[in-house]
């Protein structure tokens, strides 16, 4: 029978007992993992398709067991901080909900090359070095090419990029930007936007065009266009469990990993697309700003964004700009 083990419970003391370079390749290690997004949503899908595929090819090796996602086991803004203790082994979450553990995480929504240009740039290879002073791996991007948009309510439209006067739900991704443009927020957790909408607490959110919850049609009229940033959801590992791998099972979880997110590069941005001009079909109408108009509503965006990064990262903030950006 194969021995196994989990990273949690494996100890020192165990392999001390080992005679120097006996083989231990024949331990399957078994790694803990947990998503910030709820189990089965699309958000949290490519994770758990990475699972799949490091279990089936990583047999005898490496497995990974899925205790689920947020918020059925938590908040999803102290996944990470668990990850980074070693609570959980192997996390996928966006860097907006971490910038508690790493505040550089916030620049991966930022970016404007594609995930195969930073990592020959360098620009993976600091962030990578940035999460290893918090005891964290980032493995892959699970999503490349979505973008984040303004939604509204039906007495909410708005004719130019100002957001005087409208009070928003946000999360940490984009609240930046709408107060830089004049909007009040206030934060909440994705099941509460229904209600929030429906009762007029809030007069519109901000979300990807994909992976709108059931309900939420009913209580948005407006889509607001262009798109800003991109939705950044990474797979990342706690770094002393990656460390303490073979080098077999590593190749296991790198391969995978970097499907996963060749297969982002290569479908979201269609998939994207398909779901904006079926939202418009379905009696969301849009808002279009282009023109001057649209360079002030990106611009607006980015600058934003940037400036909230290198605000809490001086040293990091700019070399990551210079490396993200086109």
């Amino acid at each position: 029978m194969i021995a196994k083990k989990t990273l949690k419970l494996a100890t020192a003391a165990l392999v001390g007992l080992m005679p120097v370079g006996m083989n231990t390749a024949f331990a399957e290690t078994t790694l803990q993992a947990s998503s910030c997004f709820p189990q089965g949503s699309f958000f949290s899908k490519r994770f758990e398709s990475f699972i799949e595929k490091v279990n089936s090819a990583g047999a005898g090796t490496v497995q990974i067991n899925y205790v689920g996602g947020a918020p059925a086991i938590g908040s999803p803004f102290t996944l990470v901080q668990k990850l980074s203790k070693g609570v959980y082994d192997i996390s996928s979450c966006t860097g907006a909900y971490y910038q508690n553990v790493v505040p550089e995480a916030d620049a991966l929504k930022m970016l404007e090359r594609t995930p195969s240009e930073i990592r020959e740039n360098g620009g993976w290879d600091l962030m990578a070095e940035i999460h290893r002073a918090s005891n964290l791996m980032p493995l892959a991007r699970t999503h490349y090419g979505i973008q984040f948009h303004l939604f509204l309510g039906e007495k909410h439209k708005i004719d130019k990029p100002d957001l005087t006067g409208l009070h928003l739900r946000v999360a940490p991704v984009y609240t930046a930007f709408f107060k830089k443009l004049g909007a009040t927020t206030q934060n909440s957790n994705l099941a509460q936007i229904f209600t929030l909408m429906e009762n007029g607490t809030v007069n519109g959110f901000g979300w990807p065009v994909i992976g709108h919850r059931p309900g939420w049609d009913e209580v948005t009229k407006y889509r607001v266009d262009p798109g800003f940033y991109d939705v950044d959801i990474q797979i990342i590992a706690n770094a002393r469990a990656w460390d303490g791998l073979s080098d077999e099972a590593r190749a296991v979880l790198d391969k995978a990993a970097l499907e996963i997110e060749a297969e982002a590069v290569a479908t979201d941005g269609k998939m994207a697309k398909g779901a904006g001009e079926k939202q418009l079909a379905s009696g969301f109408e849009q808002i279009l700003f282009d023109g001057d108009q649209g360079e002030t509503w990106l611009n607006a965006a980015k600058d934003a964004g940037w400036a909230a990064i290198i605000d809490v990262s001086p040293e990091h903030g700019p070399k990551l700009r210079e490396l993200f950006s086109k």
